[in-house]
């Protein structure tokens, strides 16, 4: 028997002798009933996971650790969860909360890695892993807010992460990678605060766009953005009528800023 071709969303079936036959089901019922049976495949998968017995705190840290290594992301969600509920004392605990975090981070389970992330913090403050999982929890919330154009509190989050690293590991092997992040998301907040003043000046609110380029001057002076900002201070200080304080700012723009200066304006 063989499957053959048909329109209108149905089959044929071309049987031994040559006749054919319908299949009355059309494809979208043939995917629905497929998906259905390998939801219910994956529950079962999941139940006897959940009921296998005799499994110890290792098996299940090594079975997970084989599964993230696969990139079975979900798999490995449930291996480290059924450990830390059978063997919440267990000296592995640690190690499968940070791996369970990983993995909901790599999974893009983006609220659930965060709340772990947490939860490993807190009831694990004197691991040693402490400092990567503060990195980690930095680039998870840095990845959240992306573009400049975009909301920003996750970028100011992932800044407190970093900050704590560097505060508890100041020399170790994350606090470089750490300094440098935190320089790459505070020009990505300067470039954010630059789109809000541009804004500001477009609605003719110049007292707004003053204040805000002012604040961001303060906040991120040594960003790339930082032409661009005082040169929208003084186009705001211009048309509010701040004539005498535009001009000090485009000469203080010339002199810090030579040659990207007039680019700026």
């Amino acid at each position: 028997m063989r499957r053959a071709k048909r329109g209108g969303g149905g089959a044929a079936l071309t049987i031994g002798n040559g006749y054919n036959t319908v299949d009355s089901m059309p494809l979208s019922h043939r995917r629905l009933a497929a998906g259905i049976v390998l939801l219910l495949f994956l529950a079962a998968c999941s139940e006897k996971l959940s009921k296998q017995t005799g499994l110890t705190d290792a098996d299940l840290l090594a079975r997970g650790q084989q599964k993230f290594a696969l990139k079975k992301y979900d798999a490995a969600v449930e291996h480290f969860q059924v450990l830390l509920e059978r063997f919440p004392a267990s000296p592995l605990a640690a190690r499968a909360q940070l791996l369970l975090a990983e993995s909901r981070m790599e999974n893009k389970d983006n609220i659930e890695a965060e709340a772990a992330f947490d939860d490993f913090l807190r009831l694990y403050p004197a691991s040693d892993n402490v400092p990567y999982a503060l990195y980690r929890k930095g680039e998870l919330l840095a990845r959240q807010a992306g573009d400049a154009a975009r909301d920003q509190t996750k970028t100011l989050d992932a800044l407190k992460a970093f900050a704590q690293l560097q505060e508890k590991d100041p020399n170790g092997p994350y606090a470089a990678r750490a300094a440098e992040r935190v320089r790459e998301l505070r020009a990505r907040l300067a470039a954010h605060e630059e789109r809000v003043v541009s804004h500001y000046l477009k609605r003719r609110n110049y007292e707004r766009a003053e204040a805000r380029a002012r604040r961001a001057l303060g906040d991120y002076p040594d960003t790339k953005e930082t032409p661009r900002l005082m040169s929208l201070l003084a186009e705001a200080l211009a048309r509010g009528g701040k004539k005498a304080e535009a001009a000090e700012v485009r000469k203080s723009l010339s002199e810090k800023f030579p040659e990207g200066g007039a680019k700026a304006r």
